[in-house]
């Protein structure tokens, strides 16, 4: 009797693209971390100019497996990550970011993963690498931890199989998509600029074709944010303008997009008074600068819980400003008293809901 022939599976060929921007001092180290793990391939998108970018670079663009590509204006991380993926040749497109720091391990994990497991996207595991001792103006990093660590709870207990929580709830600084897959998904809706939530954005495009996921806790890298609090609450007002570009980009806002800008039944009067007047001037007020003081004062004395519901309410606040901003921007009839506006429906509903529930819960402290 002769042998059956054995198939040797061909091997996954991976590259990894890093959008960046401005942050050119990381970059030479993150490219040799990967070039140690045998990354086949490496691609950087400079997302817009970044003079001196190649004596930045001069020590590993000497490999073959480094490919650096200086877009002629900055467009946004998504777009980045498209002329990465337009760029790279890979099988699979590990998609990460300039302030992710892969562990021993990564790029192998995410190679057998598409191996055995054809058109389909993996989440890696990226908590955020927090100091020994958290510094006076760190709250925005130890909120952002709490959110991710919050996030990953609900993955590791997601029934097997189910790809549709970890693409709803897509997290892209450490995740593997196969290359036909990714392309199928900028078929079917073309990424734009959404300033924030672009991980989300691409998470509903691969839902929607059906794509498979998967969460490997053992695919760890290490997320080294940094975010004082002046760049957190720029932040907070872009990420409410990215909320209005999802609702028109996708004529709904899941759960936890409108959460950050409606406020929660369970808060108390005060408190949503106060964050709809952020939410409805264009520049700070009196409750901007209270807060402010309150958040020095609070990270001077170590009392973190204090400043973490501070720089959360004011988060609130912020996102509705920026919710009401770009909304106004994309108005073509300002003036026109006629014309219905999201904006003013959810503030309505979220007005309508403090007024009904505040008799069961007037001094509730829902989440922020």
């Amino acid at each position: 009797m002769s042998e059956k022939p054995v198939f040797e599976k061909t091997p996954v060929i991976l590259s990894v693209v890093i959008p960046s921007y401005r942050r050119l001092d990381r970059l030479a180290p993150l490219i040799e971390a990967y070039l140690a793990q045998n990354a086949d391939e490496i691609v950087v998108i400079l997302d817009g100019p970044h003079p001196g970018w190649r004596s930045a670079l001069a020590g590993v663009l000497t490999s073959p497996a480094v490919v650096v590509e200086e877009l002629p204006v900055n467009g946004g991380l998504a777009l980045a990550r498209i002329a990465g993926l337009v760029k790279s040749t890979g099988d699979v497109v590990l998609i990460t970011d300039d302030d992710i720091v892969p562990a021993a391990g990564l790029v192998e994990r995410h190679r057998a993963f598409h191996s055995n497991n054809p058109d389909s996207a993996l989440l890696g595991y990226m908590p955020v690498a927090l100091p020994p001792r958290r510094g006076r103006d760190q709250a925005a990093t130890y909120i952002y931890a709490r959110d991710y660590e919050n996030q990953v709870a609900s993955w590791r207990t997601a029934a097997p199989g189910d790809s549709h929580q970890l693409l709803q709830s897509f997290w892209g600084g450490n995740a593997s998509i196969d290359r036909k897959l990714y392309e199928a998904a900028e078929l079917f809706k073309p990424s734009q600029r959404l300033n924030y939530n672009e991980d989300m954005d691409l998470g509903l495009r691969l839902d929607m074709i059906g794509a498979q996921a998967a969460f490997d806790p053992a695919a760890l890298s290490w997320h080294h944010h940094e975010r004082g609090y002046a760049a957190f609450t720029r932040e907070c007002v872009v990420r409410g303008e990215a909320v209005f570009d999802m609702q028109q980009r996708w004529n709904d806002l899941p759960g936890e997009l409108l959460s950050l800008v409606q406020i929660p039944s369970t808060h108390s009067r005060i408190e949503g008074s106060l964050q709809r007047g952020i939410g409805a001037r264009d520049t700070p007020g009196l409750t901007e600068h209270v807060a402010l003081l309150g958040y020095r004062i609070s990270g001077a004395l170590s009392i973190w819980k204090v400043q973490d519901a501070i720089a959360r309410f004011v988060r609130r606040g912020l996102a509705m400003r920026g919710y009401r901003l770009a909304e106004r921007r994309s108005d073509p009839r300002p003036g026109d008293k006629n014309s219905v506006r999201s904006y003013s429906i959810v503030m309505r509903i979220t007005s309508r809901k403090s007024r009904d529930d505040v008799g069961r819960s007037s001094s509730g402290t829902g989440p922020r």
